[in-house]
Protein backbone atom coordinates (compact mmCIF):
# COMPACT_ATOMS: atom_id res chain seq x y z
CA UNK A 1 0.00 0.00 0.00
CA UNK A 2 1.45 3.45 -0.67
CA UNK A 3 0.99 6.50 1.89
CA UNK A 4 2.11 10.14 0.85
CA UNK A 5 4.42 10.83 2.71
CA UNK A 6 5.69 14.14 2.26
CA UNK A 7 4.90 16.84 -0.71
CA UNK A 8 7.12 19.63 -0.95
CA UNK A 9 7.22 23.09 -3.25
CA UNK A 10 10.67 23.40 -4.99
CA UNK A 11 11.47 26.18 -7.60
CA UNK A 12 14.34 25.92 -10.22
CA UNK A 13 16.66 28.76 -10.85
CA UNK A 14 14.95 30.21 -13.97
CA UNK A 15 11.45 29.96 -11.49
CA UNK A 16 9.77 27.29 -12.57
CA UNK A 17 7.84 25.51 -10.23
CA UNK A 18 8.26 21.80 -9.53
CA UNK A 19 5.89 19.64 -6.60
CA UNK A 20 8.24 16.78 -5.44
CA UNK A 21 5.73 14.19 -3.58
CA UNK A 22 7.94 11.14 -1.91
CA UNK A 23 5.84 7.86 -1.32
CA UNK A 24 6.92 4.98 0.96
CA UNK A 25 6.93 1.61 -0.40
CA UNK A 26 8.06 -1.67 0.81
CA UNK A 27 11.50 -1.12 -0.46
CA UNK A 28 11.78 2.52 0.31
CA UNK A 29 11.00 6.20 -0.57
CA UNK A 30 10.40 6.87 -4.13
CA UNK A 31 11.04 10.84 -6.41
CA UNK A 32 7.93 11.41 -8.44
CA UNK A 33 8.57 13.86 -10.90
CA UNK A 34 5.44 15.65 -12.89
CA UNK A 35 4.68 14.22 -16.30
CA UNK A 36 7.73 15.32 -18.71
CA UNK A 37 9.92 16.88 -16.39
CA UNK A 38 13.63 15.49 -16.87
CA UNK A 39 14.87 14.39 -13.14
CA UNK A 40 18.68 14.81 -14.19
CA UNK A 41 18.78 18.43 -15.20
CA UNK A 42 15.89 19.43 -12.74
CA UNK A 43 18.20 17.79 -10.23
CA UNK A 44 21.15 20.04 -10.90
CA UNK A 45 19.48 23.23 -10.23
CA UNK A 46 16.96 22.76 -7.89
CA UNK A 47 17.06 25.21 -5.15
CA UNK A 48 14.62 24.61 -1.81
CA UNK A 49 12.05 27.00 -1.24
CA UNK A 50 13.41 27.31 2.71
CA UNK A 51 16.26 28.27 4.94
CA UNK A 52 16.53 25.97 8.04
CA UNK A 53 19.76 27.58 9.37
CA UNK A 54 22.54 29.07 9.28
CA UNK A 55 24.50 25.81 8.24
CA UNK A 56 23.49 22.96 5.95
CA UNK A 57 21.22 20.41 7.36
CA UNK A 58 20.98 22.61 10.72
CA UNK A 59 17.53 22.80 11.96
CA UNK A 60 16.08 25.31 14.90
CA UNK A 61 12.78 23.27 16.65
CA UNK A 62 11.01 25.50 19.28
CA UNK A 63 7.95 24.05 21.30
CA UNK A 64 4.49 25.74 20.93
CA UNK A 65 1.47 25.53 23.13
CA UNK A 66 -1.85 26.74 20.77
CA UNK A 67 -4.37 28.52 22.37
CA UNK A 68 -7.16 26.13 22.93
CA UNK A 69 -8.55 23.99 26.33
CA UNK A 70 -6.96 20.79 26.41
CA UNK A 71 -9.46 19.47 28.82
CA UNK A 72 -12.45 20.16 26.80
CA UNK A 73 -10.17 18.80 23.51
CA UNK A 74 -8.92 15.75 25.30
CA UNK A 75 -5.83 16.04 23.84
CA UNK A 76 -2.65 17.82 23.89
CA UNK A 77 -2.50 21.35 21.81
CA UNK A 78 1.60 21.79 22.17
CA UNK A 79 3.00 21.25 18.52
CA UNK A 80 6.84 21.24 17.46
CA UNK A 81 7.17 24.52 14.98
CA UNK A 82 8.93 22.23 12.48
CA UNK A 83 7.14 19.32 11.74
CA UNK A 84 9.46 17.99 8.21
CA UNK A 85 12.83 17.73 8.07
CA UNK A 86 14.16 16.46 4.68
CA UNK A 87 17.92 14.88 4.08
CA UNK A 88 19.99 13.05 1.99
CA UNK A 89 21.90 9.92 3.36
CA UNK A 90 25.35 10.72 4.17
CA UNK A 91 24.39 14.32 5.75
CA UNK A 92 25.21 15.27 8.98
CA UNK A 93 22.23 16.92 10.88
CA UNK A 94 22.33 19.46 13.70
CA UNK A 95 19.11 20.16 15.37
CA UNK A 96 18.55 23.12 18.39
CA UNK A 97 15.84 22.05 20.31
CA UNK A 98 14.08 24.80 22.16
CA UNK A 99 10.96 24.13 25.30
CA UNK A 100 9.47 27.84 24.96
CA UNK A 101 7.42 26.71 27.81
CA UNK A 102 7.18 29.61 31.25
CA UNK A 103 7.34 26.77 33.54
CA UNK A 104 9.50 23.92 34.08
CA UNK A 105 7.38 21.55 34.80
CA UNK A 106 6.08 21.85 31.38
CA UNK A 107 8.31 19.48 30.31
CA UNK A 108 8.86 18.23 26.50
CA UNK A 109 10.80 15.95 24.17
CA UNK A 110 12.46 14.92 20.66
CA UNK A 111 11.97 11.32 20.44
CA UNK A 112 12.92 9.15 17.99
CA UNK A 113 12.75 5.08 17.96
CA UNK A 114 13.83 2.90 15.56
CA UNK A 115 17.38 3.53 13.99
CA UNK A 116 17.94 7.19 14.94
CA UNK A 117 17.14 6.40 18.62
CA UNK A 118 17.09 10.02 20.89
CA UNK A 119 15.43 10.88 23.62
CA UNK A 120 16.05 14.85 24.96
CA UNK A 121 14.09 16.09 27.54
CA UNK A 122 13.72 19.24 28.71
CA UNK A 123 11.82 21.22 31.28
CA UNK A 124 10.23 24.60 29.77
CA UNK A 125 13.00 27.58 29.27
CA UNK A 126 15.40 24.53 28.46
CA UNK A 127 17.50 24.02 25.11
CA UNK A 128 19.57 21.13 23.50
CA UNK A 129 21.79 21.09 20.67
CA UNK A 130 22.69 17.67 19.15
CA UNK A 131 23.85 15.88 16.08
CA UNK A 132 23.52 12.57 14.11
CA UNK A 133 24.48 11.09 11.06
CA UNK A 134 21.64 10.62 8.64
CA UNK A 135 22.91 6.88 7.81
CA UNK A 136 19.84 5.12 6.65
CA UNK A 137 17.00 6.40 3.91
CA UNK A 138 13.46 6.12 5.10
CA UNK A 139 10.82 8.17 7.05
CA UNK A 140 11.14 8.13 10.60
CA UNK A 141 9.30 9.89 13.49
CA UNK A 142 9.94 12.12 15.54
CA UNK A 143 7.55 13.45 18.94
CA UNK A 144 7.36 14.89 22.50
CA UNK A 145 6.57 11.52 24.93
CA UNK A 146 4.49 13.78 27.13
CA UNK A 147 2.09 15.09 24.36
CA UNK A 148 1.17 12.75 21.53
CA UNK A 149 -0.46 11.87 19.93
CA UNK A 150 -0.24 15.74 18.20
CA UNK A 151 3.22 16.50 19.10
CA UNK A 152 5.04 14.81 16.08
CA UNK A 153 7.56 15.23 13.43
CA UNK A 154 8.68 13.65 10.11
CA UNK A 155 12.46 13.39 9.42
CA UNK A 156 12.75 11.81 5.55
CA UNK A 157 16.39 10.77 4.53
CA UNK A 158 16.57 10.39 1.03
CA UNK A 159 18.94 8.29 -1.25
Amino acid sequence: MYSIMVTKLIRTIPGILIIVTTLTLSSGPVLLMPAGGNFAEAQTSVKEDSAPGLNPNEYYIFTQELEANESKLGVSVAVFTLTNIIVHKGDNVTIHFYNTADEPSDRHTFSMQSLYKMDHDLAGGQNATFSFKADTVGGFTYYCRYDLPRMIGHLEVLP
